[in-house]
């Protein structure tokens, strides 16, 4: 019998990496809001390690693209997307063409957000850009 409950909300959350940054931080910051709120967030890195990775709650998930670099990962991204089909992509602006070129080749209709580094403006940004049902 399916469920009559809906699914969380599935968010990814792009990062060049997971150095200790404000940015970064703010991203980790935002990840942990977002849990919060019900939503399945996944943290996605071209190499899954760093500082911050120690303080993600176990709760997130971690991916870890396997790519020295962000200019790298679009098509691992791509395959991210297209697997785990979120409902929306969030990335810094720094990596914006990465989100970009990997929603489009992943052919997913997931919005696009880019993200300030400030976890109000980022969640405010987020719930705008998420799909409404019914």
């Amino acid at each position: 019998m399916p469920s009559l409950t809906p699914a969380p909300l599935a968010i990814l959350l792009f990062q060049p990496d997971l150095a200790d940054r404000p940015d970064r931080r703010s991203a980790i910051d935002l990840a942990h809001e977002l849990l919060r709120t019900g939503a399945a967030v996944d943290v996605v890195a071209p190499m899954g390690g760093g500082p911050l990775r120690a303080e993600l709650d176990p709760a997130v998930g971690q991916i870890d693209l396997a790519k020295r670099h962000a200019a790298t990962s679009p098509l691992a991204l791509a395959r991210m997307v297209a697997e785990r089909q979120p409902a929306l992509l969030a990335v810094p602006r720094d990596v914006g063409w990465v989100g970009r070129l990997a929603l489009w080749l992943a052919r997913s209709k997931a919005p696009l957000v880019v993200l300030t580094g400030k976890v109000e403006a980022d969640l405010a940004a987020i719930r705008a850009a998420t799909p409404r049902s019914g």
